[in-house]
């Protein structure tokens, strides 16, 4: 009584506090007056010592740090004197002088790149006259590409395959040069004048280029949106010098934004707009504050884009940022990030980067620690429970797994440990293929980077005066093509990037996750192929838009210089290289050595492998070659001939192997499997210098060799991969002369035509939105059908179909199909154009038997092809095509209605996604107003909008604009929930329909819960697919789980291996040996004489078939009784693994029941291993540790206590109980002994 009459003082003086509040600012915790409003707190720690992201350093000084325009204007004056036209006329080299040679301009372009870097950025950014002449610059050079593009096609004939080449490495070296000033210079300069809102004259520099990195970031993660955009957030640290951070506060009380920083401080949740503030002391002496403010957005739908405009819009609009840029910053770091979500719902709160902030303020942090997550922390619920356990709960708002990183290095901290080998050893306590980044006031200045596992990746690129770290490629190229990878797949990698360095490969600290030193030398670093201008989307909604509309540029290119024309006959000829096809290939192939070739590839290049094969076997047609397309992984796991390390069990055999990155895990492994049997090997492959390309013994590449794809869903590359086939096959036809050079000149000429036909059909995108937009939503059932080689065109639409859409379809032959599933009344793509008139008239008898039967036939046909418009609901008619080749035309049209059928799918998310938006404002405008819940309900304006919302969302539904993926279950949902919400139906009702009270929070709750459904059933993002990415390529890698432990060497002691456990079994061991410290001894029993069941008898015998440890020289039971009996018979017939007492001696004992290792007794008990154990002491044991190793007996503990009523139930009442106890006694027992303790 005296303790509550004490509380009960205590909260009466603390509400009466609450009426006198002191402000102050910059103030200690620890210093403050009592009952005091801090702003910009200060948090006193020690500093000890020391997934896009930037760190820049002070480079030092070069010659040409300085923007030298005059120097500039003469090398275009160069440039246009050393034009081909020029060259050809003065009879000169053109290896040597072609725009005036290749070393004058690649120093150009390395010249231009320097316009990237502080000074030069700084003093253009600083005059509008030296933007203008640049601009100028980019015009006159633009037009010289355009001039010297002509030329080159007029004159391709007469030149020869290297001049050819020279050429068109300089056009596009030229083209970089261009795209680097116009886009990563002046189009930059525009961007960070609109974040900064700086004035060109009175900027300081430090304020520009604090703008400029967080430009870089932005750009960064906007390219990264692909991977996943649901949500987005960047983090700024900026540490001061004491007496610049009172400049700053003196800056920021004159502003009047006081209000605006209380609103935004102290928040337990980091949110967007949050603003933290500590101070450290480093062991130097000296007082420096940090400040953090952090930008977050979260939507579950949106186009790419849209998050990082959020951002900039934020940015830009934020004047406590701008003041902050003016204040001489001593260190500035920038970490962001862009997610699918895998853990945790869409909210600003789940969006990274998260941070160290307990939900209990009186618990101290150190610092600021803010930090990002690609991939997944599988132990999160272990390690949270362990935190929550040992500290304080984690805000119920946060549900990613990305929160428990920051509070586990916290942890390590409150160990004394240093932020570095805190940073070490949380990242060791994850579980899971992951990529993390941090930033911390700690270690001002520095930008700490982990990465384990094979499904995440962590490029660093090397700036001549900054770092940027991201999780792909195309993250960094826009700064800097020097870059090197993370290798931390087995043993994991840290980075450590110091602002405070020289830079370069000087700058950066590196460890295993053990703390062994990783040396990064020049060595490491590579140079990236691709720039800014391969993987910029452009002005398309879509890459997957983009890409399409480039794939008759990329078919040009494929084919370019591909053949030459004969001066004597004027025929024409292929004229790939030896690096194509090596001269021991030919010889082989002219002496008829070859027997098979094989097209292999995974995926949509699986597909295009196909049609050339197809392609290749009309134009080899009377040979005794057997061609045949394979996936790369049957190839591998069936059809190899002989076994590992022969050598010479396939030299008859031609691989040729298709991919667009050349890093295809399946594709790449097989080639290595063939050639180290003896097969010759050639590479259709876009990347140049990929891996796959390394291990051919010829590569033919696709386009220009960069054609990046950034759209997951691959078009052009299928395109040019099955155009690289025909030039591959023109010219195997002619080493074995299948064809006559008549013959090959009309496949060439036909070749040629592709790309304009191509572009004729990207004419007809409009018409195919329309059959899209009409069909995609009203059918559930979709299938793709072609015969012959258009049986390709139908199994690689139905890939992007199915990509694009997120559905399951069949691809057929267009004969089979009224075999099959025609009751489905199914939307059916016809893929006819090209076929041949003998197999025509029967495709368009089938397609008017599909339409007898209600589905919906889009056919794709050839111009002037009139039969099928009777049956059709829509008819494509293209140009013409010869069979082989007319795959490339007919898919296009399927790619093309794929993505628009995609748009029209997700229009229904996005109905839905603005509906609930504007629901949710209105619930934030009458929270504000001080509205109370069930006043809501009943507002006349609330019950307006929900039932404006339910008649439009009807009408949609009555006139099938949802498609099935919407769910029926969920559509009746959404009505009655509006049904209710409105007012319309009895509340009462509520919770028959519901199985829910219909209190206001539970009917909003139904509705947002029901909504959110919609919206992500419907949700066709195009270009970035869940739960797929373009780095993780496509490959089984076959590994198998390792299990280690104690009781798992035990078990290979025995010679007993993991398959002759159940898999319930398996995981029961895994986790019993947390529990177990040592195994004494053990003995091994064989059981015979079961049923044919497996099920014990009274003829089943036991007998000890070893003996080991401390049970070595045991007599024990069944060697004077045989019979089985007892514990051992119950542990037989049902097969569960025991952990227990001996009856007997009362020792610990774990027995292991093992099934048979042959394989008509799989199923049937061979062997019960028992043995004695040992457990560890309670202070290594965590309580979760305990809860798992008990298994089922922790619910039987519980259910007997709670049955009889004399304690409440907590976990914590096993620590009640000694270990030994707690898994020898039954749950009977254990429960009894907890009550007589509780």
């Amino acid at each position: 009584m005296v303790r509550f009459t004490q509380n009960l003082s205590m909260l009466k003086n603390k509400i009466s506090r609450l009426f006198t509040i002191h402000v102050q600012l910059g103030v200690s915790l620890n210093h403050a007056e009592e009952n005091t409003l801090i702003l910009f707190p200060v948090e006193p720690n020690t500093l000890c010592c020391g997934l896009s992201a930037l760190v820049s350093y002070k480079a030092p000084a070069t010659a040409d740090e300085h923007l030298d325009l005059p120097a500039m204007e003469q090398k275009v004056d160069c440039l246009r004197e050393n034009s081909l036209t020029e060259c050809l006329a003065k009879a000169i080299d053109l290896g040597q002088s072609y725009l005036a040679g290749q070393d004058s301009l690649l120093n150009f372009l390395h010249q231009t790149q320097t316009l990237r870097t502080r000074t030069p950025f700084f003093e253009l950014f600083s005059d509008a006259s030296r933007q203008t002449a640049l601009s100028t610059l980019v015009a006159a050079m633009k037009r010289l590409v355009e001039k010297e593009t002509d030329e080159l096609k007029q004159r391709m004939v007469d030149l020869s395959l290297v001049q050819v080449d020279t050429i068109t490495q300089r056009i596009e070296t030229l083209q970089d040069i261009i795209w680097c000033i116009e886009h990563e210079v002046l189009e930059n300069l525009k961007k960070v004048h609109d974040l900064s809102l700086a004035p060109p004259t009175g900027a300081t520099m430090e304020e520009i280029i604090t703008f400029k990195k967080i430009n870089a970031v932005l750009n960064s993660i906007d390219r990264l949106e692909v991977r996943g955009r649901d949500s987005a957030g960047i983090s700024l640290l900026f540490v001061l010098s004491k007496e610049a951070f009172e400049h700053f506060r003196d800056a920021l009380i004159t502003a009047g934004f006081e209000e605006q920083l209380k609103l935004r401080t102290n928040r337990t949740v980091l949110t967007n707009n949050s603003i933290t503030i500590s101070d450290t002391h480093p062991l130097d002496g000296s007082h420096l504050v940090s400040i953090a403010i952090v930008y977050k957005f979260a939507a579950e739908i949106g186009a790419l884009g849209d998050n990082v405009s959020f951002l900039r819009n934020q940015i830009r609009n934020d004047q406590i940022l701008h003041l902050l840029a003016r204040s001489n910053a001593m260190f500035n770091t920038v970490s962001a990030h862009t997610r699918w979500a895998s853990v945790g719902d869409i909210t600003e709160a789940n969006c990274h980067p998260v941070d160290n902030m307990p939900t209990d303020k009186e618990i101290q942090k150190n610092g600021i620690i803010h930090v990002s997550l690609n991939g997944d922390i599988d132990n999160y619920l272990e390690l949270k429970n362990e935190y929550e356990h040992r500290y304080d709960a984690i805000p119920p708002e946060i549900t990613t797994d990305t929160k428990i990183i920051p509070l586990q290095i916290e942890h390590f901290l409150r160990q004394g440990e240093t932020i570095e080998e805190a940073f070490r050893l949380a990242v060791n306590d994850f579980r899971g293929s992951h990529a993390i980044s941090m930033h911390t006031d700690l270690a001002p200045g520095k930008l700490f980077l982990a990465r384990k596992g094979s499904g995440q990746a962590l490029f660093i690129g090397i700036g001549k005066d900054h770092y940027i770290a991201a999780s792909e490629l195309y993250g960094i190229v826009e700064e800097t093509q020097s870059f090197f990878k993370l290798d931390g797949e087995r043993r994991g990698q840290i980075l450590i990037l110091d602002q405070n360095s020289p830079g370069g490969v000087e700058g950066i600290q590196s460890t295993t996750y053990d703390g062994t030193p990783i040396e990064i030398n020049e060595t490491r670093i590579q140079t990236s192929e691709i720039t800014g201008r391969d993987i910029d989307r452009q002005n398309f909604p879509h890459y997957f838009l983009k890409e399409i509309s480039e794939a008759p540029t990329s078919v040009e290119k494929t084919l370019q210089n591909k053949w030459k024309t004969s001066p004597q006959t004027g025929l024409y000829a292929t004229t790939l290289t030896r690096s194509v096809i090596p001269e021991n290939l030919e010889t082989e192939l002219k002496r008829g050595s070859i027997k098979r070739i094989h097209f292999i590839g995974q995926g949509t290049a699986g597909i295009a492998a196909q049609g050339c094969a197809h392609i290749l076997a009309s134009y080899l047609d009377g040979t005794d070659i057997a061609i045949k397309a394979m996936k790369s992984s049957e190839l591998s796991g069936f059809a190899l001939r002989g076994k590992d390390g022969d050598k010479e069990t396939m030299t008859e055999d031609l691989i040729v192997a298709l991919s667009q990155s050349g890093t295809t895990t399946d594709t790449n492994r097989t080639v290595d499997m063939v050639k180290s049997r003896g097969a010759h090997t050639i590479a259709i492959v876009n990347r140049r210098d990929s891996d796959l390309s390394f291990k051919t013994d010829g590569v033919l590449y696709t386009s220009s060799g960069r054609d990046i794809e950034m759209s997951v869903a691959s078009t052009k590359a299928f395109y040019s991969q099955i155009t690289a086939g025909a030039i591959l096959g023109l010219h195997l036809a002619a080493i074995l002369g299948t064809m006559t050079g008549e013959e090959i000149t009309r496949e060439i000429q036909e070749l040629a035509t592709i790309p304009e036909k191509m572009r004729q059909i990207l004419t007809m995108k409009q018409a195919i939105n329309r059959s899209a937009k009409r069909l995609a939503v009203k059918k559930n059932y979709w299938a793709t059908v072609g015969s012959g080689s258009n049986k390709t065109s139908a199994d690689e639409i139905r890939i992007k179909l199915s990509e694009l859409c997120y559905k399951t379809i069949s691809s057929d032959f267009v004969e089979d199909k009224k075999h099959i599933d025609l009751s489905s009344e199914p939307l059916i793509i016809i893929c006819a154009a090209g076929t041949r008139e003998s197999v025509l008239g029967d495709i368009i008898k089938d397609t008017a038997i599909f339409h007898a039967h209600k589905a919906a036939p889009v056919v794709i046909t050839t111009e002037g092809e009139d039969r099928f418009d009777p049956y059709s609901d829509d008819v494509f008619k293209i140009p013409h095509a010869p069979e082989h080749l007319a795959p490339i035309l007919n898919t296009l049209v399927g790619h093309l209605w794929g993505y628009y059928a995609a748009l029209s799918i997700n229009e229904g998310s996005q109905f839905m996604y603005t509906a609930k938006n504007h629901i949710e404002d209105l619930l934030d405008e009458f929270k504000i107003m001080g509205r109370d819940i069930y006043e809501v309900i009943l507002e006349k304006k609330f019950r307006e909008s929900i039932a404006a919302f339910y008649t439009q969302f009807s009408k949609r539904r009555r006139e099938t604009l949802f498609p099935s993926a919407l769910g029926l279950d969920n559509a009746t949902n959404i009505t009655l929930v509006l049904k209710y919400l409105s007012g319309r139906l009895p509340v009462s009702d509520f919770e028959v329909d519901f199985a829910r009270k219909g209190t206001p929070s539970n009917m909003l709750d139904t509705f947002f819960q029901s909504m959110g459904k919609a919206i992500n059933a419907m949700a066709r993002p195009v270009d970035a697919i869940k739960h797929q990415a373009k780095t993780v390529t496509v490959g089984t890698s076959r590994i198998t789980e390792t299990f280690e432990g104690i009781v798992f060497e035990e078990l290979a002691l025995h010679n007993i291996r993991i398959s002759q456990l159940t898999n319930k079994n398996v995981m029961v061991l895994k986790n019993l040996q947390q529990v177990i410290g040592e195994i004494k001894g053990g003995l091994l029993y064989k059981i015979s004489g079961l049923t044919l069941l497996g099920e014990p008898s009274p003829e089943t015998r036991i007998k000890v078939a070893r003996k080991t440890g401390s049970l070595a020289n045991e007599i024990s039971r069944v060697e004077n009784d045989p019979q089985l009996k007892g514990t051992k018979n119950i542990i037989v017939k049902e097969g569960n693994v025991y952990i227990g007492r001996g009856r007997k001696d009362g020792r610990s004992i774990l027995v292991i029941p093992v099934l048979s290792s042959a394989a008509n007794r799989s199923a049937a008990i061979e062997y019960l291993l028992s043995l004695n154990v040992g457990f560890k002491a309670a202070n290594e044991v965590s309580l979760l540790k305990k809860i798992k190793a008990l298994g089922g007996k922790h619910a039987r503990i519980k259910d007997t206590i709670l049955e009889s009523g004399r304690l409440k139930w907590d976990d914590n009442l096993l620590d009640l109980v000694n270990i030994e106890t707690l898994f020898g006694d039954s749950a009977e027992k254990i429960a009894e002994q907890i009550e007589a303790r509780g």
